[in-house]
């Protein structure tokens, strides 16, 4: 493992088990996250193609690697403590740095879909980030970036100067931000529901990856609507009568995509098309004005569709 930890860019290497679609899913939508704050994620989703040599993927990503995240779900406990399958032979290579340096910090264990509530017995008494509640995902995620960048939330106060003393030195306190607030404007998913505050951000919210990446644009109307842009995707497409749920894909031509804006109505169906030709569909299922918690909340479900010709 690199010992210096304090790089623009911090190398990050996730170890986790291909439990099921949803846990697949979730890891990358955590790499995803961290990328965003400058953390060059090493995952298998990502850097292994077909024919590539495993093994030594994961001894390069380990070895080659600030700091390591093992997601402890379960089943990756079992393995872990049963030295099974990749997650078995990474155990093996951890292992063996921490027999040979006791005071090795660089691995962190997070717990996910874990409900035994144990971890691998290797990591002894370390301590751990928990994702299991998914409503206090962001909580988590801060405690995980501050330890990644060493900058610890819970930090102890500075030392105090001598009050006794006549000439004192005043030092600025020089503080990093890491705009965990972007975080909240953004899911990595093909599809789901968001809520947020759509004033915020530059009233953008950003839906899906790669080429299936929409970037969503959105201001006040009136009650119970909202304006969509098209602004920062391709074309929108609107139907006002046809639709209350995502439509089929081969119906999207029956959208019409000659506007730049349009105001949507709670229940009503919108369509973006964004660069790469690629559409989704989302549904605006509520719009509040001067909410308790949220001053302009906004809260819509989309679908990503895979191919539409």
């Amino acid at each position: 493992m690199k010992d210096n930890i304090n790089e623009i860019h911090p190398k990050v290497f996730i170890s986790y088990s291909h439990d099921s679609e949803e846990h697949i899913t979730w890891v990358s939508k955590l790499a995803t996250h961290l990328r965003k704050h400058g953390v060059d994620v090493i995952l298998d989703q990502w850097d292994v193609r077909l024919g590539d040599d495993l093994p030594f993927f994961m001894e390069q990503g380990l070895t080659n690697s600030h700091l390591v995240l093992c997601v402890c779900s379960d089943n990756y406990t079992e393995k872990a403590n049963a030295n099974r399958g990749g997650v078995g032979y990474e155990k093996k290579i951890l292992t063996a740095d921490l027999m040979q340096d006791n005071s090795v910090n660089h691995i962190i264990p997070i717990k996910r879909n874990n409900l035994n509530g144990h971890i691998p017995t290797f990591f002894g008494d370390a301590l751990y980030v928990d994702f299991n509640d998914d409503s206090k995902y962001f909580d988590s995620y801060s405690k995980l970036l501050a330890r990644i960048y060493n900058e610890d939330i819970a930090a102890k106060p500075a030392l105090g100067e001598n009050p006794y003393r006549k000439s004192s030195i005043i030092s600025q306190d020089i503080s990093r931000n890491l705009e965990i607030e972007n975080v909240k404007y953004y899911n990595p998913l093909m599809c789901g529901s968001v809520s947020f505050d759509y004033t915020r951000n530059d009233h953008e919210f950003t839906i899906g990856s790669g080429l299936y990446q929409f970037t969503t644009q959105w201001d006040t109307a009136g009650m119970g609507c909202i304006y969509c842009y098209r602004d920062k995707v391709r074309r929108l497409g609107y139907n006002a009568l046809l639709y209350t749920d995502s439509p089929p894909k081969e119906e999207i031509t029956k959208f019409d995509f000659s506007s730049r804006y349009r105001t949507i109505n709670e229940g009503q169906i919108v369509i973006l098309e964004n660069t790469n030709n690629k559409f989704v569909a989302i549904k605006v299922t509520k719009v509040f004005r001067n909410n308790v918690d949220i001053d302009h909340l906004l809260e819509f479900d989309y679908q990503i569709y895979k191919d539409v010709e």
